[in-house]
């Protein structure tokens, strides 16, 4: 039993030993790692800071305007870390300050934007292009971040305007004017949506909100002139003329544009004061001598006296113009009866109708715009309006966006196909306004 209990005592010191031994070597291998885990952290820690260090000496370069050396310096650092996020995003924003919009877009599209000044670069760059319903929704998550930045608000109701979003570009600019130092710039732009809307009453109040605030008109985004014109004319249309004579002639006397002459001469037309409209109406005509307004109410006057030859005269420049009205086409159709040219007042006969045609579906069109801007139609008239002033990539991307029934009207498979093509469009007085 003893020799047993020595065996086992001997066994046990011997297991000890091992087991020690073991714990030695554990304890040598985790400080080890532990020294490996600091030294590999303090080497990843260095690269980090090195790296921060040179984007922002990047960011610094690109904010003083030195575009050379920013390029040169980003373009070394991608030579060493060419997915890094931030540099490639940096990259995009150079693209963007000299005036390379659609590289930038392209580069922002497939990795992103690391930060927010990347996020409203992205947008700028389809700003730039006039791409605003793809620049939309990023502005509306950059304003998720900062809901009081003043250019982005400014920036988003700019797209949500073109985009026919009337509704919601009005809802910016009330947030603009409540923002100070903004206010004018605010009331401003609430004052002009409300003239789009129709909603010229409000537009007046805007109007004269911008007046109350800065009455020297300083701190406008438009020249004094031309707030004075749309403030004034606003009143003519609502019959207002007497408010509105002292602003027009504010306006002229600030700097002479045929926009305030004519509607200075069809405020003092509803006074009453006849010879005085002449003289404004023929001073728009010398501003801007293919100015339809003036031209078309010199002629109704001269008509009206009795001197068809001379309401000819006035009219005769604008017989090819392809801005021309049903008004304009009606008093040239009337012109020539009273001289006696039956056969130039049938053929102008046909084209006020024809004029009066596309008018009606133009009306509605607009109406449309303004009542159901969400709707399927109003979509696809609002692509249509961009392809006809020449932006196909913004009339790509809104077609895009619309989902056709099974079977889509024929107007609107000839348009897709004109957008794909950039061809000749559909007339828009083909358009099935039935439907509307």
């Amino acid at each position: 039993m003893a020799g047993l209990l020595r065996a086992k005592v001997g066994s046990a010191r011997a297991n000890n030993d091992v087991s020690g031994r073991v714990r030695r070597s554990l304890t040598r291998w985790g400080l080890f790692v532990v020294i490996a885990i600091v030294v590999v952290s303090g080497v990843l820690v260095s690269i980090s800071r090195r790296q921060e260090r040179a984007l922002a000496a990047v960011e610094q370069l690109l904010s003083k305007g030195d575009v050379s050396a920013a390029i040169r310096e980003v373009g070394a650092f991608q030579r060493e870390y060419p997915t890094d996020g931030r540099a490639i995003a940096l990259r995009a924003r150079i693209l963007l300050k000299v005036g390379r919009p659609r590289e930038a877009a392209q580069l922002f599209e497939q990795h992103g934007a690391a930060t927010a000044v990347d996020l409203h670069a992205w947008a700028k760059s389809y700003l730039m292009q006039s791409q605003w319903s793809l620049a939309a929704p990023i502005l509306t998550r950059f304003l998720q971040l900062d809901p009081k930045n003043p250019d982005v608000l400014y920036e988003l109701m700019v797209c949500n305007t073109r985009i026919g979003h009337l509704k919601e570009a009005l809802k910016l600019a009330d947030q603009l004017a409540q923002l100070p130092t903004h206010e004018v710039l605010g009331h401003l732009y609430l004052a002009t949506i409300h003239n789009d809307l129709k909603n010229e009453e409000q537009a007046v109040l805007e109007f004269g909100k911008v007046l109350q605030l800065d009455p020297e008109l300083r701190g406008l985004s438009i020249s004094p002139e031309e707030f004075l014109s749309a403030y004034g004319g606003t009143l003519v249309s609502l019959g207002r003329s007497d408010e509105a004579v002292g602003l027009l002639k504010r306006s002229l006397e600030t700097r002479a544009t045929p926009d305030a002459a004519v509607s200075l001469g069809q405020a003092l037309l509803q006074l009453g004061e006849t010879r005085e409209a002449v003289a404004n109406w023929e001073l728009a005509v010398k501003l801007e001598p293919k100015s339809h307004q003036a031209r078309e109410s010199l002629a109704d006057i001269a008509l009206r006296e009795g001197q068809a030859q001379t309401a000819l005269e006035w009219l005769q420049p604008l017989e090819d113009s392809a801005r021309l009205e049903p008004a304009t086409a009606f008093l040239l159709q009337r012109i020539y009866q009273r001289l006696g040219d039956t056969e130039k007042a049938a053929i102008w006969q046909a084209r006020t109708a024809q004029l009066r045609r596309k008018r009606e579906v133009e009306s509605a069109v607009d109406r449309l715009q303004i009542e159901a801007p969400h709707s399927y139609w109003a979509q696809i008239i609002r692509a249509y309006r961009f392809a006809e002033a020449g932006n196909w990539l913004e009339a790509e991307v809104l077609m895009q966006q619309i989902r056709d029934s099974d079977s889509p009207e024929a107007f609107v498979q000839q348009f897709r196909h004109s957008v794909k093509t950039h061809g000749a469009l559909p007339p828009l007085e083909t358009i099935p306004i039935r439907l509307f």
